[in-house]
């Protein structure tokens, strides 16, 4: 279960949280605070994307945590799959005249997974996913996508999600405490396109792409301080190294 925590008096302005309030919504800068989305990919993406000869780098703010144990129903035991972390640099939550908060949306911007596959004579051809922003009302994890052969696409859909249901919203004072995650994570047709075109995937290959659940993304947002707090301008192509 997710754990988000944001302080809305006295810490906001030791953490210097950048605040903007409009008739029922709260915008908050979490890039100085220990606020942390963590993607775990499923057992079914990650072996069929090393599979084909697909490798996972991350980019810009996103560090590899390690590898996670997690059940394989087909293989009926545990198996190890990468984890992520992606800084979360801003979060949007709506404000009822009631005062009942739900959440809008999250932003990674600067994390960013590049998937390297090499071609014919030795070429590595790249896809990164990058500043991701998760939409809580579309249930869609929005984000830019680059390739090697100079494509840009900004702020199209990556995945869909399922929300697990497992939001829990109170405010104390004037402290919010949240919890939140979600899973189902399924590659959205722009962004299979173009992972399947620039990999120069097979038929075969690419339906699996797109039949596959990816994996679940947990966030944890605290109000302890991040010191230095991380860089959220987002990534663009010209930030990304040749593999």
């Amino acid at each position: 279960m997710t754990f988000h925590r944001f302080a809305l008096t006295g810490v906001m302005a030791v953490a210097g949280l950048a605040v903007s309030t409009g008739a029922s919504a709260l915008t908050l800068n979490t890039a100085g605070l220990k606020a942390t989305s963590v993607l775990t990919l499923s057992y079914a993406g990650y072996g069929s994307a090393t599979g084909a000869g697909v490798s996972f780098v991350p980019l810009g703010n996103m560090t590899k945590i390690g590898d996670v144990s997690v059940y394989d129903p087909d293989l009926d035991e545990n198996v190890l799959v990468p984890s992520y972390n992606q800084p979360v640099t801003k979060a949007d939550v709506a404000v009822g005249w009631d005062l009942k908060i739900k959440p809008k949306s999250g932003q990674a911007s600067r994390s960013a997974l590049q998937l390297v596959r090499t071609g014919k004579g030795g070429v590595k051809n790249w896809v990164v996913l990058a500043n991701f922003d998760v939409n809580f009302t579309d249930k869609m994890l929005y984000g830019d996508v680059f390739t090697s052969a100079g494509t840009v696409l900004n702020h199209v859909p990556i995945y869909s999600f399922k929300d697990n249901g497992d939001l829990k919203i109170s405010l104390k004072g004037l402290a919010l405490t949240m919890k939140q995650s979600i899973s189902e994570l399924y590659f959205q047709p722009v962004t299979s396109d173009e992972i399947g075109k620039t990999l120069a995937l097979s038929v075969p290959l690419k339906a699996v792409l797109v039949s596959t659940d990816w994996g679940n993304i947990k966030i944890d947002v605290s109000t302890a301080l991040r010191i230095p707090k991380v860089n959220d301008k987002p990534l663009t192509i010209a930030d990304i190294p040749a593999p």
